[in-house]
């Protein structure tokens, strides 16, 4: 399966990480999807339909079907994409917050699901993927934006990435001036969760990060439960199966050897 990112201008790049193009090969495919606090829409421009399986919510199936834009919000738990092959997506992937700052649509009902995205100028600059990214950059500076939000997010944002999602919910309050519950309002509004589940996935992440750079021993993940805030290693192993849905040193091995031993990675 073919995956290409593209940067999109400096000035959006605060609320967009990247525009992206996945193609299926000949053969059906599948993949893993991390929680990582982002959202994304995407366009199947191909022929091929797809299916998204969210862990959140294990009885649900969603179809992708060609010529849809789609939204897929804030994941509390892994997921699998498979493919047909035809398939080929277009997308855009938001920073934490970024799709409420660029859209002003509250992220709360996309959670941990995939949602029809019922724009159609958008859909239309979405159906090719060549000169993606140069005509993404051009619809976005052709729009009116929503009036800054009263709270600046991605201040918000940047100081759970620093700390590594160790810096608490009373913390972040205080650094927004705001009371617990408008901190969770703003959360909600933004990523479509409460601050403290955000905070452990920004975790998750930072462990998922040092497992692709280190040994997975017990003694290295006992280190890194204890530099992370874990209880204990089984605290960080259950977590991390959570949010990747396989165990650390799986990932850990992918990373060194390339083999996934029928897992999706």
């Amino acid at each position: 399966m073919a995956f290409l990112e593209y940067l999109p201008a400096p000035g959006l790049q605060a609320h967009i990480s990247a525009y992206w193009v996945r193609r299926a090969e000949a053969e059906p495919g599948g993949r893993r999807v991390y929680a990582d606090g982002c959202a994304d829409v995407f366009y199947n421009a191909g022929t091929g339909m797809a299916y998204y399986h969210p862990m959140a919510r294990q009885e649900v199936v969603i179809r992708l079907e060609p010529g849809v834009l789609y939204l897929g919000g804030t994941m509390t738990a892994y997921g699998v994409v498979r493919s047909e092959p035809g398939s080929v997506f277009t997308g855009i992937r938001f920073r934490p917050g970024g799709f409420y700052a660029l859209f002003a649509q509250t992220m709360e009902p996309a959670v941990d699901t995939v949602l029809p995205f019922p724009d159609e100028e958008l859909r239309l600059v979405m159906q090719e993927e060549d000169g993606l990214a140069s005509r993404l950059d051009r619809w976005f500076d052709s729009r009116s934006l929503p009036r800054a939000a009263r709270y600046d997010f991605s201040a918000l944002r940047g100081l759970v990435d620093a700390s590594g999602g160790q810096i608490s919910v009373e913390a972040l309050a205080k650094e927004a001036h705001v009371s617990s519950r408008t901190l969770e309002r703003i959360f909600n509004q933004n990523v479509g969760i409460p601050p403290k589940e955000f905070l452990r996935i920004v975790r998750f992440q930072e462990v998922f990060k040092r497992l692709q750079k280190t040994d997975t021993s017990d003694e290295s993940l006992l280190r890194v439960a204890y530099e992370l805030g874990y209880y204990d290693h089984a605290h960080l192993t259950n977590e991390f199966k959570k949010y990747a849905g396989i165990l650390p040193k799986e990932l850990s091995h992918f990373y060194k050897t390339g083999i996934g031993g029928g897992g999706y990675f």
